[in-house]
């Protein structure tokens, strides 16, 4: 695949740039992974999935989607703008979540699992969820620029800085602290590196935001909010339903097995399908603002995203739960076992993730909204039955695959012949 990568176009060789900085960040992880999971139990694992997953909630709408508009204008002024109003947005977004969880008592609801924890925990979510925010519109930045190098960096810097922490931690006996702080050190070096970019290399761009008119920036990027947002919405119940579904019908162990699965074979397609996706986007909205036909760049992506994703695939089907419960301990075996469940729906979805964006670049996000929606629906619907109807987890994950496999083919299918007409 990499010959292949290397032999075509500047597109390719921007994907495998991005890539290779994303399969390091994921070989540090898998690594690491042996020996932190003997460290944190599945329980504590499964109360740390449910926080992360909240600040992931959060994170979605930190910024009302504006950060996505730095890919937009023609203009670098304009483009540094949007960052600098975007940041602002997830600092006051942040600021009155604060507010929010000093002032109630959130995260103190009966039945909720750890609660007590998420007590103490509260004060770190705000911060963690600028963090986040700032992030993703550092990355948009320098993905404008074409600075991927800088982009595959960050991904390994990310990785370092959470892995280290977390492992040491983990042997000084913190418990969930642990992973709690560890993610916090990896967005955080991540946030330092980007500063340290943009000072060194894009001081104009840093020294001129915010002489344009905000104003008119604003008012003419209004339809991210206003119709994105609601999208995102949705696609939050689509990433984080679930983890709030198994924690209202199983135990903080199922959880916590499902999170293992997920960071397993979720969070490296997904690392790796936000490199490609980033590229795709990219490229995508330089070519519909020149011709209007990105036909070929949505093919070429779903050609990448399916090499890239078929031999996770065919690993976890046929030797998932038996190497998972080689590599961290037979307590995880049927983490193994969620993973062979969810395998083909994380391929076709990875494939799906890739070309994401076609309906924001093509003026299509009201029709995406309502393709979300069922989705989601989707989603709730097949954990939901696993839950209330059968009792049981392997179940509900085994309708979830099926159904969210269906859906990704058909957002795929619907984004080529919508880019073709």
């Amino acid at each position: 695949m990499l010959r292949y990568l290397k032999t075509r176009s500047d597109f390719h060789k921007d994907a495998l740039k991005l890539v290779v900085g994303t399969g390091v960040a994921q070989a540090i992880t898998f690594l690491l992974s042996p020996v932190i999971y003997r460290l944190y139990p599945p329980e504590e694992m499964g109360i740390f999935a449910f926080f992360i997953s909240i600040i992931g909630g959060f994170s979605l709408i930190g910024t009302l989607r504006y950060e996505l508009a730095v890919m937009l204008p023609a203009k670098d002024r304009e483009a540094a703008d949007m960052a600098l109003i975007s940041l602002i947005v997830a600092g006051v977004m942040s600021l009155l979540l604060a507010m929010i969880l000093a002032f109630t008592g959130l995260f103190r609801m009966p039945g909720v699992i750890g609660s007590t924890i998420f007590g103490r925990w509260k004060y770190i979510l705000p911060v963690m969820v600028f963090l986040i925010c700032a992030g993703n519109i550092f990355q948009n930045w320098f993905n404008r620029k074409r600075e991927y190098r800088t982009l595959a960096a960050s991904k390994i810097i990310n990785s370092l800085g959470n892995n280290m922490v977390t492992l040491l931690l983990g042997f000084a006996g913190f418990g969930a602290w642990g992973l709690v702080a560890g993610n916090f050190a990896g967005l955080a070096l991540l946030n330092v590196f980007f500063v340290a970019g943009l000072l060194i290399r894009h001081k104009d761009a840093v020294r001129n935001a915010g002489t344009s008119q905000g104003k008119t920036l604003i008012h003419r990027y209004k339809d991210l909010p206003l119709s994105n947002t609601p999208q995102m919405l949705v696609e939050l119940v689509q990433l984080y339903g679930v983890i709030y579904l198994l924690q209202a019908f199983y135990s903080p162990e199922t959880v916590g097995l499902y999170s293992l699965s997920q960071r397993l074979l979720q969070a490296p397609l997904w690392l790796i399908g936000t490199s490609l996706g980033q590229v795709f986007y990219k490229d995508a909205s330089e070519k519909h603002q020149s011709d209007g036909n990105i036909r070929e760049i949505v093919l070429k992506t779903i050609r990448i995203a399916f090499m890239v994703a078929l031999p996770i695939l065919l690993i976890l089907l046929f030797a998932g739960p038996w190497l998972i419960g080689l590599i961290f301990g037979k307590v995880w075996t049927e983490a193994g076992q969620i993973a062979r469940i969810l395998a083909p729906m994380m391929f076709f979805d990875f494939i799906r993730y890739t070309i994401a964006q076609t309906p924001l670049i093509i003026g299509k996000t009201k029709q995406m909204f309502h393709v979300s929606i069922a989705g989601a629906l989707l989603m709730v619907l097949s954990i939901s039955t696993g839950g209330l109807i059968f009792h049981d987890s392997l179940t509900g994950f085994l309708l979830y695959a099926i159904l969210l496999s269906g859906y990704s083919v058909g957002v795929i299918l619907w984004i080529v012949s919508t880019v073709k007409k």
